[in-house]
């Protein structure tokens, strides 16, 4: 074993750094009361009830639309995914365990142990991939988890030894799997979402943060794909990213309901919703999702300066109030989590609750989906030539 491994272990075994103190707080938006629902949130908060996230579901009820486009998939995901419970449930809790939410761990805690996860592993999931007693492949389960969440995107050597045992089907419910718990931590943190009181798992204590990644920037683009799209069919979206996907209908389906709400059915001003996608593009270095979203970008006004704002984020002077706050917010979602009070608080004078909830879906939806296709290799379409990153970002 050399040095650094050697140091690095000791040091995931050795600290003693407590975690971050999570303080209570008042949620920002309450979940409803089951007498204050109408007929569309009944039916939202009952047909989801079984998921167990009875104050999450209760607050997206708030906006049944938004949860109507989200919580199909996470359902599939969560009970009727192409992986093997036990290799779901590991990847939930150290995606839950890397966006600090105490929230989901809590959630996903109980499951873990019905899919035979020990309470010895579950503080080993927090420890993280290089914790002795893995076994090689669930080791490299959890560090596909760091990595997307510290450069959305699997490095070469973790996605070989996942496609060793996975097909495209499951390492798709992988890479978009991880991205949709981490749209879920988002929420709950961000909204302040409160523990159900009959759950008493928390996010284990005195371990160290130490995500076992870092930020590359590595991508396939101009590569050989990874998941080979499908053949062009009559009738049928041309695109790469459509075609990569569409080998599972059934999930394919249930993951473009997010996509169709945040592009035709969102809240936000076409102008807003794509500054999001584009930063998020940025952050998540996804030269896919800014070619498609930069040129829609400009077909809904935004302007040379408005796209270098976007490039620059939030410090870039020149912009609205309003507009330096979502990129503030796509920023605070993507490095912590979770909207910081006085972001919150700058959007929450401008926008509606609706508009709210939609800003945390499409920075969450969009995220997840720069993990897929940055991971699967997905190629730039022909007409994305003229809308590729500026040269500072390849």
């Amino acid at each position: 074993m050399s040095r650094r491994r050697r140091f690095r272990r000791a040091s995931l075994l050795a600290v003693a750094v407590l975690t971050p103190l999570i303080v209570s707080a008042a949620p920002r938006l309450s979940p409803l009361a089951a007498g204050d629902l109408d007929e569309a949130q009944r039916a939202l908060t009952t047909r989801f009830a079984a998921l167990g996230m009875r104050n999450a579901v209760a607050t997206y009820a708030r906006y049944p639309a938004l949860g109507m486009a989200m919580l199909p998939y996470t359902e599939f995901l969560l009970t009727k995914s192409t992986l093997p419970p036990r290799h779901r449930e590991l990847l939930w809790l150290r995606t839950a365990w890397l966006a600090r939410s105490d929230y989901l761990w809590a959630q996903r805690a109980p499951a873990a142990r019905r899919a035979g996860v020990t309470d010895v592993e579950l503080a080993r999931i927090a420890l993280g991939p290089d914790a002795p007693g893995w076994e090689p492949f669930e080791a490299a389960l959890l560090r596909a988890a760091d990595e997307l969440h510290v450069d959305a995107f699997v490095s070469d050597s973790t996605w070989a030894a996942l496609a060793a045992r996975y097909d495209a089907n499951q390492l798709t419910d992988l890479v978009y799997g991880v991205g949709e718990i981490a749209m879920h931590a988002g929420f709950a943190g961000t909204l302040k979402v409160e523990i159900e009181p009959e759950l008493e798992d928390r996010l284990p204590s005195g371990i160290a943060y130490a995500p076992a990644a870092r930020q590359t920037n590595a991508r396939l683009v101009g590569k050989a794909a990874r998941i080979e799209p499908l053949p062009p069919a009559s009738g049928a979206p041309s695109a790469n990213v459509f075609r990569t996907f569409a080998r599972n209908p059934t999930a394919d389906e249930l993951r473009n309901l997010v996509g169709r709400h945040i592009r035709d059915e969102t809240s936000l001003l076409p102008r807003n919703r794509q500054q999001l996608i584009m930063r998020v593009g940025v952050l998540c270095r996804s030269e896919y999702e800014w070619a498609a979203h930069s040129r829609i970008g400009r077909q809904v006004g935004l302007d040379d300066a408005a796209v270098a704002r976007v490039v620059a984020g939030p410090s870039a002077p020149g912009g609205s109030a309003l507009e330096t706050a979502l990129l503030r917010a796509a920023d605070e979602l993507y490095r912590d989590d979770v909207v910081g009070d006085a972001t919150w608080d700058a959007l929450a004078k401008e926008l509606s609750e609706k508009q709210l909830l939609d800003v945390l879906l499409t920075v969450g939806g969009y995220r997840s989906a720069t993990y897929a296709i940055n991971s699967a290799g997905v190629q730039l379409d022909a007409n994305m030539s003229e809308f590729r990153f500026p040269s500072s970002l390849r």
